[in-house]
């Protein structure tokens, strides 16, 4: 049923299965059982069945554990949760009718939108949402940005409460976690209250589901083609039943397609940044660093090494954000003149200190963008009198060299939150502490910005004025779809198949001023679960926010 191929284009655009531990073949289940599920032939696929999807069974479709990104695709139409994390990095209500903040910030309570069923026809409840959230605070793609809460409860009037251990503004943008069946949460493939549900060798549309916003799939069936690599993706989308890949285009373990195609960019948290060693070297001097900014041309940077796929960004948050002040970005942007200038002023490149002395860029050689981007900024402080040489290091020796200072600067990569929060650099143990930029102050920012996001401002200037990290770029994620098979798609982060133009906005949620009685905490936690730890990603990311 596949289309015939149009003429073949010339651009070698990537597709991403992320390096983590495979998983055992997954398990489809229906209303009352989990049967296997198995690829069907062509022959099988109705002429309405105009819309397919692959996945890589590898990894499995449990959307905790999940690390494949084109696997990713298929949970935004599987699952629902509280709030979406949009293209501007706001939170949109889904499954929280309305909310309330107490007083001090540290306390929220939800009140689910009522009449929702999973797929099997049973009711959504608060408890399936603690088990879910539960899950998440176990998971290595959900836990860091989970990290702030204390303990949750279930309340009797079917409410559910989250306890923080500090005030947080934007807590909703926090709660993107997928909501499934309370015990199904361990399942290889756990039941959700999503647009469609797993039959077999395809997705039919869930018959039981709420519509809380207008669909971008329509059809009744999607089938779904198995596959085991990269390489059979790319088969499956240039001549097979596939019309969807949703993927890292700038991944270590891309193929390129040669087909006729329509892109979309979907956003991510994902900031590349050069990282400073402030007890010896070069970057000591802090006029150094800050010249180290104006040095960078960042579109270049996005265009010829990423290929487009990358938003240049001089600040730590991602320019489509509210977050992102522009004022305050262009103060810092490209100016090779004054870079110039201010490397000549920071008297390093004519101290008696430095002669014969070469800087090195650690970079981790598994992912070779950044090992180009590295080479690039190489070249740049080079002409300006820096030596400096790139030390691309496999994955482990790049770890070790991070926690042993043996570096002047360092591309890095890390999956923020969507609240953009930058504690992990600054705190005295934060895993993202390399070069000893450990920083009271600018942890003391970093809560104050979570509890005002006006502060968020405050935070990148001093920053800025510092240089104690310096951001690049913050990756974009492709959305690679046969030519005229959606007529148009607004993804979300993490969040492939939404709908923009039928989303609510938080304020049609937020009650936390209505007549009502404020929320009080109860006399002691029902839930004790250990905080979870937060630790180093799979190569070549640094935070354990994944996939």
């Amino acid at each position: 049923m596949k289309r015939t191929l149009f003429l073949c284009l010339a651009l070698f655009l990537l597709l991403t299965a992320c390096t983590q531990q495979t998983q055992t073949l997954p398990t489809v289940p229906t209303v009352e059982t989990e049967p296997e599920l198995t690829q069907e032939t062509p022959q099988e696929v109705s002429a309405a069945e105009a819309f397919g999807l692959a996945y890589l069974p590898a990894y499995g479709l449990n959307p905790f554990q999940c690390t494949a990104t084109v696997n990713r695709a298929l949970f935004s139409l599987l699952y629902e949760s509280l709030f979406v994390v949009s293209n501007q990095f706001r939170a949109e209500p889904v499954l929280c009718e309305s909310f309330k903040v107490s007083d001090e910030g540290k306390t929220y309570s939800f009140t689910l939108v009522s009449g929702v069923t999973f797929s099997d026809g049973t009711p959504l409840t608060a408890d399936d949402v603690a088990a879910s959230v539960e899950a998440a605070r176990q998971s290595p793609i959900y836990s860091s940005r989970l990290s702030h809460i204390s303990y949750y409860t279930v309340n009797e009037d079917g409410t559910f409460s989250v306890f923080l251990d500090t005030p947080y503004e934007n807590f909703a943008l926090m709660l993107d976690v997928p909501i499934v069946k309370a015990n199904t949460v361990d399942s290889r493939t756990p039941i959700g209250s999503g647009s469609y549900c797993l039959r077999g060798a395809k997705l039919q549309r869930n018959s039981h589901w709420k519509q809380l916003t207008s669909p971008i799939l329509t059809a009744e069936t999607i089938p779904l083609t198995s596959c085991a690599d990269p390489g059979e993706l790319r088969d499956s989308f240039e001549f097979g039943t596939t019309d969807l890949v949703y993927c890292d285009p700038n991944s270590p373990a891309a193929v390129g397609y040669r087909c006729d195609y329509e892109v979309w960019e979907a956003p991510t948290t994902v900031m590349h940044y050069l990282g400073f060693n402030l007890y010896s070297g070069y970057f000591v001097n802090e006029k150094l660093r800050v010249a180290v900014t104006l040095a960078l041309d960042r579109e270049d940077i996005a265009n010829k090494v990423y290929g487009g796929f990358a938003q240049a960004s001089v600040l730590p948050c991602s320019p489509y954000s509210d977050l992102y002040d522009a004022q305050l970005a262009e103060e810092y942007d490209y100016a090779p003149a004054a870079f110039a200038a201010a490397v000549k002023e920071s008297g390093v490149t004519t101290s008696t200190d430095y002669v014969g002395y070469a800087g090195t860029l650690l970079v981790c050689s598994e992912d070779p963008k950044r090992v180009a981007a590295a080479d690039y900024i190489a070249a740049v402080l080079q002409e300006a009198g820096l030596n400096i040489t790139v030390n691309a290091v496999d994955y482990d020796s790049y770890q070790a060299a991070l926690k042993n200072g043996n570096f002047d600067l360092y591309y890095g990569e890390v999956r923020l939150t969507a609240s953009f929060d930058l504690s992990e650099f600054f705190e005295e143990y934060g895993n993202l502490q390399y070069g000893s930029i450990a920083s009271g102050g600018l942890t003391a920012l970093c809560l104050a910005s979570l509890e005002n996001s006006g502060s968020f401002s405050e935070l990148c200037a001093q920053l800025m004025q510092q240089a104690l990290i310096c951001p690049v770029v913050f990756k974009g994620y492709a959305i690679y779809v046969t030519r005229g098979a959606i007529s148009s798609v607004t993804p979300a982060v993490d969040y492939v198949f939404h709908n923009a133009s039928t989303a609510r906005t938080l304020a049609d949620a937020d009650q936390t001023y209505a007549d009502t009685a404020p929320v009080e905490p109860p006399a002691e936690s029902t839930d004790t679960t250990d905080e979870t730890d937060s630790t180093t990603d799979a190569p070549p990311v640094e935070s354990s926010e994944t996939p």
